[in-house]
């Protein structure tokens, strides 16, 4: 078979494997790309708002601050290109919520009563920068607001993620201010464009450069596999086998001595993230940030999955010639198989990565992999999905109308970045997940007590038993995607795939969850 007829096939096919549905409103209106607050106890509180409205729309856009309901601060801005910023104050003891609008969105922040803030930072990709939902239903800034409640410290957030990073590139020398770093503050304010730079570590380096830092919330290599062609359908040279590609990309080991992927006509990040340094280095440098942090590596969730429908109708009906349209059928059908292992085996990555960290660390451990609880049946064409499923549906949707086109060097695929990542609801799952992880709430000195989760096998089938919680109900979650519940603490379950699979369960009393795992995870030979 041809390869250049294959790969325009299945590239059509990944672009616009989805139902037409209605375009959204892209009347040009101003949106509000950043606030940022910098507080100092006692004094004062400095702010920049961020705006972005297309070039030659107009030449002014107003905006207005609310503090707690009520008018604090206006202003107006030229807009000489797409982006212009604006400064403003708060008095000093100024406390609440801060709404700010230009005329499209509206921006939530937080300013904090107390002087000592839950210091949260958040690298990574387009799964951290959580691509398409509102700035305030992110699942890092969620995470850190239930934070800052949660201790009563009240939170402070940066965010220094991008969509479409790797997690390293070669070369020691980070990019300089990249497009989407629109007030060069080293967070990502058009971080909804699709690029491949900064890296990880660059996001790293930046966020060092801005004081102490209580907790990182971290992703890193699944661009380095190609998430588009690499990971569902292996057609990017070195992803052809998954577990070997995790291990590569995700732990740096094994990379061959030249990229094969240095070459793809096509827009990947295999080009430039293969074979670098492993999750566990990128763990180790957050944990060297000013403070030295805790560490908090989110895993991935189910993008594609066995419950996702068979999709290799979209192969049809389109023209293809009929071995390029049986070929497109069957990698099609591969296609939610390799997902669901690339979710498994780097979860699996990850919780080594930091069971190494935590080894060498000379003041203990202080980094987890902490996970979402998705399940197969969130996927996208799902029952539940918990994510976006159309290019249009999402909050973001109206500004990568205007902005792919003119800062993405591939807007096709900037236009539809946000397809198959958490939506709003899957989002709040994360961030509410989070905060059971008995690591996480150990270290931050929250209620709570950490049991293990005890398993043992016969066969394909695990045997679990939960600490016991009085008047308890027991959500199930076996690591292969699948879910149960029980009114009592122990269960079985058989596995029908090899692994790994790590089993976690919720259980819930009088409106109170608690999380136990397992230490490791069930490999079945």
């Amino acid at each position: 078979m041809a390869v250049k007829p294959f790969l325009v096939a299945i590239s059509v096919v990944a672009l616009t494997a989805t139902p037409a549905v209605a375009a959204p409103d892209h009347n040009p209106r101003p949106q509000v790309l950043d606030v940022d607050l910098t507080q100092v106890c006692g004094q004062p509180t400095a702010g920049r708002v961020s705006i972005y409205h297309p070039t030659g729309r107009t030449s002014q856009v107003a905006w207005r601050l609310r503090l707690n309901g009520a008018v604090a601060a206006t202003g107006s801005v030229t807009m000489e290109r797409s982006v212009a910023t604006a400064e403003f104050s708060l008095p000093a003891g100024a406390s609440g919520e801060v709404l700010v609008d230009a005329g499209g969105n509206t921006w939530r922040e937080n300013v904090n009563a107390g002087c000592d803030p839950v210091r949260v930072v958040s690298v990574g990709d387009s799964v951290v920068w959580n691509q398409g939902v509102a700035a305030d239903h992110k699942f890092p800034r969620r995470t850190a607001e239930l934070l800052g409640e949660a201790t009563g410290r009240g939170y402070t957030h940066r965010d220094y993620s991008i969509s479409g990073a790797v997690l390293d590139a070669p070369g020691d020398d980070c990019p300089g201010k990249p497009l989407q770093n629109v007030d060069d503050d080293g967070e990502m304010e058009l971080g909804e464009v699709t690029a491949q730079m900064p890296d990880v570590f660059c996001q790293l380096d930046r966020a060092a450069a801005d004081g102490p830092v209580d907790l990182v919330i971290m992703n890193g290599c699944i661009n380095d596999m190609d998430p588009l062609l690499g990971i569902p359908f292996g057609i990017t040279p070195g992803t052809e086998d998954v577990p070997t590609a995790v291990r590569r990309e995700c732990t740096g080991v094994g990379a061959a001595p030249e990229n094969p992927a240095k070459d793809v006509p096509y827009f990947s990040g295999a080009k430039v993230g293969y074979g670098g340094r492993g999750m566990r280095a990128a763990v180790e440098r957050a944990h060297a940030l000013p403070g030295h942090p805790k560490v908090l590596l989110v895993d991935f969730y189910y993008a594609l999955s066995r419950a996702s429908g068979r999709l290799s109708s979209q192969c049809t009906d389109r023209g293809f010639a009929a071995e390029v349209q049986t070929e497109c059928m069957r990698r099609l059908d591969l296609a939610p198989q390799r997902y669901e292992q690339f979710t498994r085996h780097s979860a699996e990555a990850y919780r080594q990565a930091v069971a190494e960290a935590n080894a060498a660390s000379p003041d203990g451990p202080y980094a987890v992999a902490a996970d979402g609880l998705f399940t197969v049946d969130n996927a996208v064409f799902t029952e539940n999905p918990l994510v976006w499923q159309f290019p249009t549906e999402d909050p973001a949707a109206a500004l990568r109308h205007f902005a792919c086109p003119e800062f993405s060097p591939t807007p096709p695929q900037c236009l539809t970045a946000a397809l198959a990542h958490p939506n709003t609801a899957g989002s709040q799952q994360y961030a509410q997940n989070f905060l059971l992880n008995p690591s996480l709430r150990s270290w931050f000195k929250l209620p709570g007590e950490a049991h293990e989760l005890t398993a043992s096998m016969s066969g394909n089938t695990v045997s679990l038993r939960a600490h016991g919680v009085p008047g308890a109900k027991y959500r199930w979650f076996f690591g292969d995607g699948t879910t149960a519940v029980t009114p009592v603490p122990t269960t079985s379950h058989t596995y029908t795939t090899s692994g790994p699979h790590l089993p976690r369960v919720v259980a819930e009393a009088m409106g109170v969850r608690s999380l136990q795992e397992a230490t490791t995870p069930v490999v079945i030979r």
